[in-house]
């Protein structure tokens, strides 16, 4: 017996333990959960841990990647409504200054006519107190017409600047008063355009909403009109709105006979952009806004042809 530590003896053979971890790495998901279960089932479970937390790190690692995706998501989402409430505002704003245009055209037609009468009238005083045909009575009857015509004037610039003044209270208000407001606006501006507007109800019917919106809507569709009558070169000219209700909604429709809408784009016409007007002549916004105001009322804008015009209704539900 060889009691010499220090003497040879046998090689002794170290075995390294195979790293479990690396040998599980490559198992895909599936794979990794039924080693999980063999071992969990085995009476040899000392990789059982190593097992279960490469699940976890691989679970985790998926939860961090889905985060990540949900923020990015999340972020885009919110840019991209950001986008979409910048072009809204965009689309507000050019809406409002075509309209604001339109007005401004209407307006200067309807001073026009009083202001001409007006210098006429200041000259027939100055003739009759010349030839001593001016009396008292004759003075107080050319006041008088005078009066008429500034009257005109003031209620004209009253409706144009309640037409633009901003108004965010919601209130209930009558369809016929607030159509025959636009109407008064754009009198003399289609009655140089030969363009009949009729009102067909005699009675009132109350909605609820922004009445300002309301009235831009109508404006925007009968301008519309209006510049197809012209294009087209249609010679009687009529614009009707009328308005009936039932149960549960109210409807305006609004109908002229100015040709139609072409077929390719009826369905896209209210889009923004989107325009039957010549290039540069339309912005294709007024369509576009009056379907956002539809929508604030409530209520659904759509359009149909009929045989030989247009018909826009509004559907809204009415006020109980």
């Amino acid at each position: 017996m060889n009691d010499n530590p220090f003497s040879k003896q046998d090689d002794i053979v170290i075995t390294r333990r195979k790293n479990p971890k690396g040998e599980y790495a490559h198992l895909n998901t599936s794979e990794l959960l039924n080693a999980v279960k063999e071992s969990a089932h085995s009476t040899h479970r000392a990789d059982l841990d190593i097992l279960l937390e490469i699940f976890l790190d691989r679970y985790n690692a998926r939860q961090d990647e889905l985060d990540k995706l949900n923020y990015e998501l999340a972020q885009r989402v919110e840019l991209e409504v950001q986008k979409s409430e910048a072009n809204h505002k965009r689309f507000e704003q050019q809406a409002k200054m075509a309209a604001m245009g339109e007005m401004m055209d209407a307006v200067a037609h309807q001073w026009k006519q009083p202001l001409n009468a007006l210098s006429m009238m200041g000259d027939l005083l100055v003739s009759d107190y010349e030839s001593g045909d001016l009396t008292l009575e004759s003075l107080k009857e050319m006041r008088q017409d005078m009066q008429v015509q500034i009257d005109h004037m003031v209620t004209t610039l009253r409706e144009f600047r309640n037409f633009f003044r901003p108004k965010k209270k919601e209130e209930t208000f009558g369809i016929k008063r607030s159509t025959q407001s636009v109407t008064l606006l754009v009198k003399d501006e289609f009655v140089k355009n030969n363009i009949t507007l009729r009102i067909v109800p005699e009675h009132e019917i109350l909605i609820y909403g922004n009445e300002n919106e309301f009235k831009h809507l109508v404006l925007n569709i009968i301008n519309n009109a209006k510049d197809a009558f012209n294009e087209r070169n249609i010679e009687k000219r009529e614009i009707i709105l009328d308005f009936t209700k039932d149960k549960k909604f109210t409807y305006l429709t609004i109908t002229d006979n100015a040709g139609g809408i072409p077929e390719h784009i009826i369905n896209d016409i209210f889009k923004p952009e989107i325009t039957t007007k010549p290039e540069g002549k339309g912005t294709g916004i007024g369509l576009y806004m009056s379907t956002q105001i539809a929508q604030k009322l409530g209520g659904i804008l759509s359009v149909k042809n009929t045989h030989n015009g247009a018909m826009f209704e509004l559907k809204v539900p009415h006020v109980i």
